[in-house]
């Protein structure tokens, strides 16, 4: 399945400032893993050391979370996914 990635332009210096990435995958975990492949650098920052999601983040497919179990969630041709960075504190 073909998706379209959007991350925050905040990452945009570790992405060779690029926002929007066009990659492929069945489920959320295979299309960041591609995206990783485009971007190391934004893999870095997304991914933890087993190449999960950081805890930091969210995905939302086409505006609804993908949480929990987010790196499962099925994905359809043309969907869009955002990571969206999580606000802690209190």
């Amino acid at each position: 399945m073909n998706a379209e990635i959007q991350v925050p332009s905040i990452f945009a210096r570790y992405a060779n400032n690029q926002t929007v990435f066009q990659v492929k995958g069945n489920t959320v975990g295979e299309c960041l893993h591609n995206l990783g492949k485009q971007s190391p650098g934004l893999a870095k920052l997304i991914l933890d050391k087993n190449g999960n999601l950081g805890h930091a983040y969210d995905v939302y497919i086409n505006g609804e979370s993908a949480y929990p179990n987010e790196m499962t969630r099925p994905v359809k041709d043309g969907d869009k996914l955002n990571i969206v960075m999580l606000i802690y504190g209190g």
